[in-house]
């Protein structure tokens, strides 16, 4: 099991196989097992941004952002600062950002 510091790599460009940059780390999902904290996947792109400020923003501008979801074996680490898929940008899942409620024109929060 390799260790990587969150605060480091967020905001970092993830290059695909070919070099070319796909989109920045934007959030790591984390889940406890025993005492540990574990990440299984990394959203990248402006779609996962936008997921990330959610908390600000509602409903969410710029619908059509794109964005992936990469298991963390799909991510070479062995440079944590220049992250790089081990798989094509097609085997990825795409980011689809949870659908926000919409409220009715005119209804009040």
């Amino acid at each position: 099991m390799s260790t990587v510091e969150f605060h480091r790599i967020l905001g970092r460009r993830v290059l695909g196989r070919d070099g070319r940059p796909v989109g920045r780390l934007e959030e790591a999902p984390v889940t406890r097992e025993g005492t540990d904290l574990v990440v299984r996947e990394f959203h990248i792109g402006a779609a996962a941004l936008l997921e990330r400020l959610a908390a600000t923003l509602s409903p969410l501008p710029f619908a059509s952002a794109r964005g992936w979801i990469a298991r963390w074996d799909q991510i070479d680490w062995s440079d944590p600062q220049r992250p790089r898929l081990t798989c094509d940008l097609e085997e990825l899942r795409r980011f689809t950002r949870r659908a926000s409620p919409r409220r009715p024109r005119g209804e009040k929060r």
